[in-house]
């Protein structure tokens, strides 16, 4: 039976926060609503075969291997002209959705807003059940990136899945009911979350967690599939070796990992987490993941005597039974630039040096396509596909980056880098299809200026630690615009030497045997990267921040066809059949980084952000466009300022820290721009930050990080933020009437 969730895209009071947008809080699946429904049955042995049965969708990249292809060729170049709209799910909530669905025997499964989990006939769209877990919002507070989800894993007739405050579940695929539940996050009060899909390698099911951002240790661990018995866990940085061995799978390796920690202020936390990018290989039985950033990102705070701090910004592959190491490449030594390893890791044969060679693959946040021999990690190839100044090249003796010391920032200077922090590619999945050999990688090309922070604080729990100032490179081009310490970077023969400081996307199909990029399609808003699948029918396919779908011929990049949903999309589709039929089917929702704006070019700054699953098939109807939304009304009339220079000074100090990772005070947002607090609002302020008032619908409580005087200053800023937009405002229109909003207006 169809259950739909209250409307999300309203909130009841203009000051919710980060997850204001959230319904009230979600309640597990009633068994007595839910049809049962087939198992969705996958075993290694069906998974090791799945070429044999083209019209399913069995992981995240549809194979073992995770390569976004699927061999289906009913839609291809010469019949995509008569592609068009199947079916649409609506799942009531209007923040980022970046899962691959799995589809078993017309069956799809897939995750939505913080681990949220959806089952559904996968020719119709007929939802057959729903899992809605009690989600713990603290962790919120810790959150870079957005509350996402990306994606299930499916095995032997469960459904695993982890909630975004660390919550591990074994659901049963004919009904959601939750057959066991762990909590995987170690210490509460560090910034954890965790976003990524579950990895099934052998008998145990592997999960990591985010948090580089803030003061956490990043660390995987593997579960019994059968029981949710922890079977190990891996650190993947050391902690203080004043403590001694901590009794883990990582123990034996971690003295090698010391050794390239140096003066370490070790209360930061580290970092290294593996947020996404997991994979497996049942032949060899390991498992593979990518590791994050340092926390903090800059090594002159975490490790102040340098090194390559272990095991930052690498691939490491582990016994999936055991959790003992076996081998690591690292992609980034001494990692200072936001230069995760978790890009999507992709396995597969090639013909290497004329010899096949089993290998794994990787589009690297850096700026290099990475190829390794996955038994043993063996670097066999490191190139750039995008503009990298951090490095000049990778030596092919080592395997180490040149590094270009004009952009190390260690020595307290600004510099110019590139890639940005948003990666040369990033989490959005690529694609290889072995018809074409050719890799299709959603690109990015952006650069950031990096500053360190003189005097920084000590570590602040659970709140961003980068060390570091950050500025687009963008910001460049009107040299009168940018403070004085970065003028020299804007000086115009300055910037004649580096890459276009101008920012884009672009679609690249690269050649992994020959090493270069063959072909680009036209660039796009440098945000708008998302995932690609490529299919037997010639095709490549990827959803766009616009709330377009386009479809590409695989072999030049021509672009055959294009589908205006309406909503933007981040997520890679998912190619299968049900009966004689083949669908195109994606999850559509902005969110991730940069979350808490819309960028231009966004479509949910006109159509809002409501969150969607749409199926495509041959000969379909026209696609439904959501409405554009009102632009908001005039900001009402603000309290009078009572705060001083001081209390507001330190209030908007405490914003920053606290606050403005999710408030950015945009007129259009997926959370409350707090310029527009009504009377009601301000009044119930320190009840909603401190006490939880609104904590039901998604706003922590803070009173275990902030005083009371903390929160009165606080407030004391955004009335003067509040009282200075609205003079602004009643300056261009005196004559106009201000009316407060009505309670719910977002």
């Amino acid at each position: 039976m169809k259950r739909t969730l209250p409307s999300l895209t309203r909130v009841a009071v203009a000051g919710l926060s980060l997850a204001a947008v959230l319904a009230a809080c979600s309640k597990a699946p009633d068994a007595a609503d839910a049809a049962p429904v087939p198992t969705g049955r996958v075993e290694a042995g069906r998974l090791a075969a799945i070429d044999q049965e083209p019209g399913q969708w069995l992981t995240s990249g549809r194979d073992a291997g995770k390569t976004f292809y699927s061999p289906l060729d009913q839609i291809n170049a010469e019949t995509v002209s008569r592609l068009g709209f199947a079916w649409q799910f609506e799942t009531g909530t209007n923040r980022g959705m970046q899962a691959t669905p799995i589809v078993v025997d017309g069956v799809m499964y897939t995750s939505g807003v913080a681990g949220r989990v959806y089952a559904l006939d996968a020719a119709t769209g007929e939802a057959l059940w729903r899992f809605e877990p009690q989600v713990d919002f603290k962790n919120v507070r810790s959150a870079c990136c957005d509350i996402v989800n990306r994606g299930v894993s499916v095995w032997k007739g469960r459904v695993y899945v982890a909630t975004f405050d660390g919550i591990l579940h074994s659901l049963d695929a004919r009904d959601g009911k939750v057959l066991w539940q762990v909590d995987t996050l170690t210490d509460k009060t560090r910034g954890y979350s965790v976003t990524g899909a579950p990895q099934i390698a052998g008998r145990n099911v592997v999960i990591g967690n985010g948090g580089a951002e803030y003061d956490s240790r990043g660390y995987v661990t593997a579960y019994d599939l059968e029981t949710g018995k922890q079977a190990w866990r891996f650190y993947i940085v050391p902690r203080d070796p004043k403590l001694g061995p901590e009794g883990a799978a990582s123990d034996g390796i971690m003295a090698r990992a010391l050794e390239t920690w140096h003066g370490t202020d070790w209360d930061r936390g580290g970092g290294g987490n593996a947020w996404d990018a997991f994979n497996y290989d049942p032949e060899l039985n390991l498992v593979y993941f990518g590791t994050a950033n340092g926390a903090p990102w800059s090594r002159a705070l975490r490790s102040p005597g340098g090194g390559d701090n272990l095991f930052l910004a690498s691939i490491v592959a582990l016994n999936a039974d055991t959790g003992q190491y076996a081998w690591h490449y690292q992609t980034t030594p001494g990692e200072r630039w936001d230069y995760d390893a978790t890009p999507h890791l992709m396995l597969a044969s090639l013909k290497w040096n004329g010899a096949d060679r089993k290998v794994l693959m990787q589009a690297s946040k850096n700026g290099f396509f990475y190829v390794l021999d996955r038994k043993t990690g063996e670097f066999l190839a490191g190139d750039k596909f995008v503009d990298a100044n951090w490095a000049e090249r990778i030596d092919p003796k080592s395997g180490r980056p040149v590094e270009n010391k004009a952009v190390d920032y260690d020595d307290g200077k600004p510099r110019l880098v590139f890639p940005s922090g948003v990666g040369g590619h990033n989490f959005n999945p690529m694609s290889l299809s072995p018809k074409t050999g050719l890799v299709y990688i959603p690109t990015a090309h952006s650069g950031f200026v990096l500053t360190p922070v003189t005097n920084p604080p000590p570590r602040l729990p659970q709140r961003s630690q980068s060390g570091v100032q950050i500025a687009f490179a963008s910001m460049l081009a009107d040299p009168k615009s940018v403070p004085q310490h970065l003028r020299h970077l804007a000086d115009p023969a300055f910037l004649k030497t580096q890459p276009s400081i101008e920012m884009t996307a672009t679609l690249k199909a690269w050649d992994p045997i020959q090493r270069k990029v063959v072909w680009s399609a036209p660039a796009r808003s440098f945000m708008d990267h998302g995932g690609v699948t490529s299919t037997g029918g010639g095709l490549v396919i990827q959803g766009g921040l616009d709330g377009v779908l386009r479809v590409y011929r695989d072999t030049d990049g021509t672009l055959l066809k294009e589908i205006t949903v309406g909503t933007p999309m981040i997520a890679a589709p998912a190619v299968y059949t049900v009966g004689e039929t083949q669908y195109i089917a994606i999850l559509a929702g902005s969110g991730g980084g940069g979350w808490n704006t819309w960028f231009p070019g966004n479509a949910a700054a006109e159509k809002g952000n409501a969150n969607r699953i749409l199926a495509f098939r041959l000969d379909g109807g026209a696609t439904p466009v959501p409405p554009d939304v009102p632009a908001p009304g005039p900001l009402p009339e603000p309290p009078a300022q009572t705060g001083s220079a001081a209390t507001i000074a330190d209030g908007a100090r405490q914003f920053g820290v606290n606050c403005g990772g999710c408030h950015a005070n945009f007129p259009r947002s997926p959370v409350p721009d707090l310029r527009r607090m009504t009377t009601q609002t301000h009044g119930a302020f320190k009840d909603i930050v401190l006490r939880g008032a609104l904590q039901p619908r998604g706003m922590p409580r803070w009173d275990d990080l902030l005083s009371e005087q903390d929160v009165e200053h606080i407030h004391d800023y955004l009335v003067s933020v509040q009282r200075a937009a609205y003079a602004d405002q009643q300056k261009s229109a005196p004559a106009a009437a201000a009316p407060a909003l009505k309670e719910g207006h977002l």
